[in-house]
């Protein structure tokens, strides 16, 4: 017997952290097709998105910041793409501005997270997923509101 999905729309949260010269820690998934992305992932039930973001940073990156992440940075609706799957809602939190010290402590979680790096913002945003990006960039240029977008199909239905 196949069950119905919950109620809802799915949720992802996920983190920008920065190093001291501005530069944004991207992560690349450990799956085929994957391109650069922001440490983060899905939200789990009962869950909320900030308490998730700061469990995927630590799972993926091996990095405790769990009072260091909490400002929302965006917030996206996402229309299905597919036939059979679901509207999701996409949370970006500011993470913090790791010291050269902290980057020692990064250990991947390799089922996860195959490679992290530093890139500048303009790098960050030509090799994250154009999604992402989209989500990110106007708060790289002003860092002082929060952004929140619909993506809908060009047809309007999945």
């Amino acid at each position: 017997m196949t069950k119905n999905p919950p109620p809802g729309h799915p949720i992802t949260a996920s983190v920008l952290i920065t190093d001291p010269e501005d530069r944004l820690l991207i992560v690349y998934p450990a799956r085929q097709n994957a391109t650069w992305v922001l440490p983060g992932g899905a939200v789990e039930q009962g869950e909320s998105p900030l308490d998730a973001a700061r469990r995927e940073v630590r799972e993926e990156l091996n990095l405790v910041l769990d009072h260091q992440i909490h400002d929302l940075i965006a917030v996206e609706w996402l229309q299905a793409t597919k036939p059979g799957r679901r509207d999701r809602l996409a949370f970006v939190f500011a993470g913090p501005r790791l010291h050269p010290s902290d980057q020692d402590k990064i250990i991947l979680q390799y089922d996860e997270i195959t490679a992290w790096r530093w890139e500048s913002p303009l790098n960050a945003l030509r090799l994250l997923h154009p999604r992402i990006a989209a989500r990110i960039a106007s708060s790289l240029q002003c860092r002082c509101s929060t952004t929140y977008l619909e993506t809908k199909n060009p047809e309007g239905t999945a």
